[in-house]
């Protein structure tokens, strides 16, 4: 195959070329002149350099470079955007005579986390990990996605230590996990709070389920509720929102049953809400219209992967006409598998404690 040939570039005399010494090029002037230490940099600027990389190189990297980053990873300037990596501990399920056993993994991050800091896998929590991040943005972090299987604790010490959030991300479900419970509570706490994600770590439970064991492990025990609340937990939260944050514009609801009695909270108590997303949830026809009618400010309404109606026909389309980013998505309707998941997971919950009260009464009657 031709190729066209290269033309050779002539050196010009008026480039500049560092000076030579005994026919060897020396950089002495042009490092002195030209180059600066990274140490040199002014402290916020390197900060603010930082604050772009993520959460894992500023635990697992650049500490470990030099005295001056580390220094400089502790500035707040750093953890004004917290994004903690996915915690998915395992197992979830176990067997009877396992219940006990404490976790074997957390996820590739956290694995790495203690090894870097030589942690006994036993003394590690995800709720001490979660104070030690938020600590160092010191009450000037903006953005949280939480990790999945958080704590009551964990939610309670980040609404006192982050009082200027604008965005929160919650992806533990709202009916398996009793911690969620208490998040209506806590919004007051965010006066400023203008985004908020709900649920979505259904399908990562989902994928530990099968064929695993009969039992819940102790960990994920521990978290879980033993009643089915329903909607009355995602009530509480769109009713408080609305009392509490008037900056609020954008709510993203995923594996949850959204009624009238939800729809007509998020029509009357956010009347300024311009983004608006439904996915893998179940919501009823009749329910999509009292949020298309009473939406008025929508910019964008995504509806992902929905039970409750069959599609999106004329007449819905029309009704969803004055908003610019209307997204429909049919298939696959997950939402009644995820519903079945967390059934059975709050049964094994009851279950696990008849094991354990049975446990209790034979080591008192062997006593």
């Amino acid at each position: 195959m031709l190729r066209p040939e290269k033309k050779k570039m002539k050196p010009s005399s008026h480039l500049w070329s560092p000076p030579r010494i005994g026919g060897v090029v020396s950089n002495q002037n042009h490092d002195q002149s030209l180059t600066r230490r990274w140490e040199d940099l002014e402290v916020d600027c390197l900060a603010n350099v930082f604050a772009k990389v993520g959460m894992e190189s500023l635990l697992l990297a650049l500490p470990f470079v030099c005295k001056s980053w580390y220094a400089t990873s502790l500035n707040p300037l750093c953890w004004k955007f917290l994004s903690f990596p996915d915690f998915e501990p395992y197992p979830l399920f176990t067997g009877m005579h396992e219940i006990d056993f404490e976790t074997r993994k957390f996820g590739p991050f956290y694995d790495k986390f203690i090894r870097k800091y030589r942690i006994r896998r036993t003394r590690f929590s995800i709720t001490g990990f979660i104070k030690l991040v938020v600590s160092r943005s010191n009450g000037k972090a903006t953005y949280l996605k939480l990790p999945g299987f958080c704590t009551e604790e964990a939610l309670r010490y980040v609404s006192e230590a982050c009082p200027e959030l604008r965005m929160l991300y919650l992806c533990d479900d709202l009916v398996i996990f009793k911690h969620t419970q208490i998040i209506s509570e806590l919004i007051g706490k965010w006066k400023f709070l203008e985004h908020l994600t709900l649920g979505g770590n259904c399908g990562e439970i989902l994928k530990q389920y099968h064929g695993i064991g009969d039992y819940l492990s102790k960990n994920f025990e521990a978290l879980a509720s033993y009643k089915y609340n329903s909607n009355e937990t995602l009530h509480k939260i769109l009713v408080q929102i609305g009392i509490h944050c008037k900056h609020f514009r954008s709510l993203h609801i995923f594996e949850a049953l959204v009624g009238e009695v939800e729809a007509l909270a998020i029509v009357t108590m956010l009347p300024d809400l311009t983004h608006l997303t439904l996915a893998q949830s179940g919501i009823e026809r009749d329910t999509l219209f009292t949020l298309l009618r009473g939406c008025k400010k929508l910019c964008s309404f995504n509806l992902w992967y929905c039970e409750g109606f069959e599609q999106c026909d004329v007449e819905l389309l029309k009704l969803a006409s004055h908003i610019s980013e209307f997204w429909y998505k049919g298939a696959p309707n997950d939402f009644t598998r995820l519903n079945d998941l967390k059934g059975i997971i709050l049964t094994t919950c009851l279950k696990n404690q008849l094991w354990r009260k049975g446990k209790i009464l034979l080591a008192e009657y062997y006593q």
